[in-house]
């Protein structure tokens, strides 16, 4: 990995908020700035925020020097654009050529998962874990891999995703159209629109049955990527909390019956580092 000294500026985009910020290679951030991602014009609401988180930036603070983006899945590292589940104005949208025309800098995409994995790698609760997954289950569900201290990538970025893993042969139809997708029965906007009613006044049913989901998925994911940490974060988790949790890790245990596997562990981040302190980490830890 290299690591780029000084300030960079870091970027978050995900269906409800753009975010974008000055954030030093300690973490620390700097300048700050917010709006809610608009139905349309995403791009001149983006182009107006980094433009006034430049032009916060104090005298006595270095000048950027790259720009960290954490952007909702899909991606395509490749060619620097993104598809975002929940912001339907952008499709295959050339996010990182914008911002490099913005800002003069080198940009570093990755999905928010690969961004939060990379963040909790720098100054979180991986700093010490080589292999581990990291699942973000909010208004989507984010997923992300790294083995032996490396990210992986994939053909596009999004290696390690498992939001339209099959958890439920012939279940419910999912947002991209197939059926029986986890995203269709962990992401807090189906369970939302399948409840018709916010999270918090999720009955104990459902509760149960998404926490079946995503043991189903982890205890795939942890026998074919051989990955013996899977840490969890968002919405979902902070809402159900223990009930959610406690069944994960029965369905976990009922599944996962290969030796190599007898260790598995299911972490809740307690720290889940900041959005813009996980994005800036693409800039700073780029490999």
């Amino acid at each position: 990995m290299s690591f780029v000294g000084g300030t960079v500026v870091s970027v978050v985009v995900d269906p409800e908020r753009l975010v974008a910020g000055i954030i030093d290679d300690r973490g620390e951030v700097l300048v700050r700035d917010r709006v809610g991602t608009p139905s349309r014009d995403v791009w001149r609401s983006l182009e107006q925020l980094v433009g006034r988180v430049l032009a916060a930036r104090p005298d006595d603070v270095a000048p950027p020097t790259a720009v960290g983006v954490s952007c909702a899945g899909p991606i395509d590292q490749a060619a620097g654009s993104v598809t975002p589940a929940l912001v339907p104005a952008w499709s295959a949208f050339p996010l990182r050529d914008h911002l490099h025309g913005l800002t003069g800098l080198p940009v570093h995409l990755d999905s928010i998962a690969g961004a939060i994995a990379t963040g909790e790698r720098w100054v979180g609760e991986a700093v010490d874990v080589p292999s581990f997954f990291l699942m973000v289950l909010d208004r989507s569900i984010e997923s992300a891999c790294v083995v032996d201290g490396r990210r992986l990538w994939g053909a596009h970025g999004n290696a390690g995703s498992l939001a339209h893993l099959n958890v439920e042969p012939g279940g419910a139809i999912c947002s991209c159209g197939a059926s029986g997708c986890l995203n269709a029965y962990a992401s807090r906007s189906a369970l939302e629109a399948e409840m018709n009613r916010p999270m918090r006044r999720a009955t104990p049913s459902i509760i149960d049955r998404t926490g079946i989901m995503v043991g189903r998925a982890i205890a795939s994911a942890a026998a074919v990527f051989d990955v013996g940490t899977f840490f969890l974060a968002g919405a979902v988790v902070d809402t159900f909390g223990d009930p959610f949790l406690e069944t994960v890790h029965r369905e976990v245990a009922s599944r996962s019956r290969l030796s190599h596997l007898a260790g598995l562990r299911v972490v809740e981040l307690s720290g889940f580092n900041q959005p813009l302190v996980s994005a800036a980490a693409v800039a700073i830890r780029a490999e």
